[in-house]
């Protein structure tokens, strides 16, 4: 069957089997992002509009919206179709941007190592082996890959005697035929719930030469990761998720490879971090008691398979390190904002949060470091959001209220189609600062002295909300809206990463016998790049926190890593930090619940 797909006003052609369902094949063609629901048709992220062809519905009252839009996931393909799609994908590309790491230049004690050789060609009276020669060269005492001896021969015959040695640490993994030192590389892999940051680094300078991000492929399955636990069930599903993950990785590796004319032997060593979940789902282990109290993983410790275990498009040889955990819900993608904000050395009390669909929370003070991870949600992702979508073209990013208007930014050149989570933090001080939100989180109907409460409204199906811009205003097709649900949704969220915060304080202060004093707050991740400071103090997110002492940080958990693919100290380091980490787990705790409970309403505006 032949399917044409109207995208952001591109098309499409796509070959679709018979019977086969809509959203995978809009899936397969990376022309969708994944659903909050795992295809099970409740969040109605895949809408698509059909303008003509044929659609078989799975359940004809839950796949027609009332719109006239279809869920491409209830309705399967029964012949020729042309549907539109929403062009707004996630602009993965705002996501990966790293601070510091290329400013750090190439340490000393780089893991890698590239040795140019020439060696003295074998006589009748000289009968060293050719491993014998070059081993001499490089130290007699080190290991060699195996891998490399069949083709030895012939490399040092070829490039008559003059090559380059190819160390990983103490083994010799590779001879290369003449003078390849200045080609060596590796690759940084930060596997976010949602988004999957690939960076290329030149080994030799520390810099970052090209980034990439890729929406996760696991999205199919659902937005969190216990949706993805249950996902992971069976063997057989598990090694899905693996191949999923790691095509879409690999793939992102080729093509950053691509952009540069660069080998893919030429790349000997790749750091990964993730929370534990994705560790375990990179990997293909079980997962499930992750799910279940008491919360246990499978392995903490850091974990080295070589590159063609795993099938990355690396040298044979490359070491591929996935670095340590510290407890079933802290990852090491918090080993890596820790690494990267290196706690342990400064003074006074430090915060590090990283908001995600789980927010992660450390916290530093007198050489110590606790950590926790709440449950967010994936509010501040746009999802469970009734026009929620991810920081992609369309998004709302930005909202002003001032007087009778509404300003809003958009992200990209496209009229706004939905709005992400910083435009959702955006929205909410606004409605909170001009009245016509009330600290309980309920809007204000019939405000008097606001010109905008005529947007203040009771949707179709009965629920209050606000219209951000009516259909047509700024080229919307539909009437763009914050619901009551909506900003009970943003409640949710935060009250979680603020009461996560408040429970580190209280461990500190029982431990220092007084209230401690935050001294800085750093905020790690691509939507602390993007949100609003203030507004996120206005809504109690970072409680008792002023906004002068928040500091962006970057994607820090890709940071930590890539200053462990660039050393073997700090590499060395990262595993003490995993062991040294205290992990708080919420989920025990009685004052997390009644703090959760405390947080969920909103501070009074500022007179």
């Amino acid at each position: 069957m032949h399917i044409e797909v109207i995208a952001g006003g591109k098309r499409h052609c796509l070959q679709a089997q018979a019977g086969a369902m809509l959203s995978g094949c809009l899936l397969d063609a990376g022309l969708m992002e994944g659903t909050e629901c795992g295809g099970q048709g409740v969040c109605g992220k895949c809408a698509v509009k059909v303008l003509s062809g044929e659609l078989e519905p799975i359940d004809e009252t839950q796949a027609v919206l009332p719109d006239g839009k279809v869920l491409s996931c209830r309705v399967r393909v029964a012949g020729d179709a042309v549907v539109e799609i929403a062009s707004g994908q996630d602009d993965v590309k705002r996501k990966v941007g790293l601070f510091e790491l290329c400013k750090k230049g190439r340490p000393e004690d780089g893991p890698v190592q590239k040795q140019f050789v020439t060696l003295a060609e074998p006589t009748l009276r000289d009968q060293l082996s050719d491993l014998e020669r070059i081993l001499a060269k490089v130290g007699k005492n080190r290991k060699f890959s195996h891998s490399l001896l069949p083709e030895l021969p012939g490399v040092l015959r070829q490039a008559r005697f003059a090559v380059t040695a190819v160390l990983m640490e103490d083994e010799l993994i590779a001879v290369e035929p003449g003078d390849t030192r200045d080609q060596c590389y590796g690759f940084i892999v930060d596997i976010g719930t949602t988004t999957i940051a690939v960076y290329l680094v030149d080994l030799n300078s520390g810099a970052v030469l090209e980034a990439e991000g890729l929406a996760n492929p696991q999205r199919i399955f659902g937005s969190d990761v216990l949706t993805r636990i249950t996902a992971a069930a069976t063997p057989e599903s598990r090694r899905k998720i693996q191949k999923l993950t790691v095509d879409g990785i690999a793939e992102a590796m080729q093509r950053l490879m691509r952009k540069r004319d660069l080998r893919a032997e030429h790349a000997y060593i790749a750091t990964v971090v993730g929370n534990t979940t994705m560790s375990h789902l990179f990997l293909g282990v079980d997962p499930a008691n992750l799910a279940v109290a008491p919360f246990i993983p499978c392995h903490r410790s850091r974990v080295q398979l070589k590159a063609k275990a795993i099938g990355l498009p690396m040298h044979p040889e490359a070491a591929v390190h996935v670095l340590p955990n510290i407890s079933g819900y802290v990852g090491s993608d918090t080993v890596g904002v820790a690494m990267a904000t290196k706690f342990w050395e400064q003074k006074g009390v430090s915060i590090a949060v990283d908001i995600g669909t789980n927010g992660e929370i450390i916290l530093g003070f007198k050489g110590r470091v606790l950590a926790c991870s709440t449950a967010a949600g994936p509010a501040f992702e746009g999802a469970h959001i009734q026009q929620g979508m991810r920081a992609g073209e369309g998004a709302i990013e930005k909202v002003r209220l001032d007087d009778d208007k509404v300003e809003l930014g958009v992200i990209g050149s496209a009229p706004p189609q939905g709005i992400c989570g910083s435009g959702l933090i955006d929205a909410v001080a606004e409605l909170l600062r001009v009245g016509l939100l009330d600290e309980r989180g309920k809007l204000v109907q019939n405000a008097p002295d606001s010109p905008l409460a005529k947007r203040v409204r009771v949707g179709a199906r009965g629920i209050g909300e606000f219209v951000l811009a009516y259909a047509g205003e700024l080229g919307n097709e539909n009437d763009l809206v914050l619901t009551q649900k909506d900003i009970r949704e943003l409640q949710l969220a935060k009250a979680a990463i603020a009461a996560g915060i408040q429970v580190l304080q209280s461990e500190v202060k029982n431990i220092l016998a007084g209230e401690p004093v935050i001294d800085r707050l750093y905020l790690a991740g691509a939507f602390g790049n993007y949100l609003d400071r203030e507004k996120a103090v206005a809504l109690g997110l970072f409680p008792g926190i002023a906004a002068d002492k928040i500091i962006p940080i970057g994607n820090a958990a890709a940071e930590g890593a890539g200053l462990c693919l660039l050393s073997l100290g700090q590499r060395k380091m990262a595993d003490r930090i995993s062991m040294f980490v205290t992990p708080v787990e919420l989920s025990a705790r009685a004052d997390f619940n009644a703090l959760w409970i405390q947080a969920m309403a909103f501070p009074k505006p500022a007179a």
